[in-house]
């Protein structure tokens, strides 16, 4: 067999590593960089979400994943793009306390629900800090560009955009590309699978994000992620803000005025050292069924798969599902059935 991986944002790199591993030949191609939501991606990985800070989907199977999968990265490709550190959550009323409280006790959460903490200097935040565990960041996009560098000195990487016409089914039973043959086709590129014209029940309702990279040179802390709606996570020698979420757009990697001052009327309020915009960075997040991905056969494509839905937590579901989707292809291991994009077809 060999796979033709189409789209190397973080749905399409770890699928790719996951066939590395298990030795199967697979090609993959994608654009020249551009602004995507993998490189523009928070990376954050945060074990209680949403309004009732709740574990999120298959949290327990993709957690003992991914903390296995970026230390390897790390360690094989002689990077460092993966961090483990707290949440610091903003509870502001006492509603989000006495939830916060239950989570402190509840079986499914006493291990990531940590004690209140007051706020850093220079940070005006509202309420109290909730400490939250088993959280982290991953800093995606030197990820990515460490894949693609590695895979393109591999062979296995080509740059290219593909459009479904490119590619063209033979009479062997293969499918013909840039010269060369695949026995399968996987589309991870992220929102524009729903584009696909065979693809459209995967339109979802995809969301562009715009983030904001800053210098804040008061805020002399790094010990976690603020998070307050909008979060904040240093990176290095910045800081990271973000992000919007916009339901129509007109550029996807364009960030837009109303964004940007969106953010910095928030950053301000809460913010009261001296700070540099650096840049604003935007990009589409695929969001299908509540941010749960996508990865399996496309209905009526024999031998095409899709790897896609993301959302804001692809950091925290990549690695287990890219697994599960290997084995499938390479062992024939039987896909999980909530990772199956045919029930959107219904």
């Amino acid at each position: 067999m060999k796979v033709l991986i189409i789209g190397q944002g973080i749905a399409g790199s770890c699928l790719a590593w996951e066939l590395k591993r298990r030795g199967a030949d697979f090609t993959i191609a994608d654009r020249p960089i551009a602004e995507t939501a993998s490189r523009v991606a928070a990376g954050l990985v945060n074990p209680l979400t949403g309004r009732a800070f709740r574990p999120g989907w298959r949290q327990e199977e993709c957690f003992s994943a991914l903390s296995s999968f970026y230390p390897e990265t790390e360690r094989e490709l002689g990077g460092s793009w993966w961090q483990k550190t707290p949440i610091f959550r903003e509870l502001e009323t006492e509603d989000q306390l006495e939830i916060w409280q239950e989570r402190q006790t509840a079986p499914e959460s006493c291990s990531y629900a940590g004690p209140l903490f007051p706020w850093p200097e220079h940070w005006e935040g509202k309420g109290q800090a909730a400490y939250t565990r088993g959280s982290g960041v991953l800093h995606v996009e030197t990820m990515v560009n460490a894949m693609r560098r590695f895979f393109s000195e591999e062979g296995r990487f080509v740059e290219a955009e593909v459009a479904p016409g490119d590619i063209q089914p033979g009479a062997d039973g293969f499918f013909h590309w840039c010269g060369d043959s695949f026995s399968h086709i996987v589309w991870c590129t992220g929102w524009e699978a729903g584009m696909h014209p065979d693809m459209a029940p995967l339109k979802g309702r995809p969301s562009k994000g715009t983030i904001l990279d800053l210098e804040l040179k008061d805020l002399e802390w790094h010990a976690g992620i603020l998070h307050f709606g909008h979060w904040l996570v240093h990176n290095g020698f910045f800081w990271r803000f973000g992000a919007t979420y916009a339901w129509a757009w007109d550029a996807p990697g364009v960030p837009e005025a109303p964004a940007v001052q969106e953010l910095m009327l928030d950053m301000v309020k809460r913010y009261s050292g001296e700070m540099n915009v650096i840049r604003a960075r935007a990009a589409v997040r695929p969001i299908i069924r509540r941010s749960q991905p996508v990865a399996g056969p496309i209905p009526g494509l024999e031998r095409q798969f899709v790897f896609s839905g993301l959302g804001s937590k692809g950091v925290t579901t990549s690695p287990w599902t890219a697994a599960q989707l290997a084995e499938h292809l390479v062992h024939g291991a039987v896909l999980p059935p909530d990772l199956l994009p045919a029930a959107l077809w219904k």
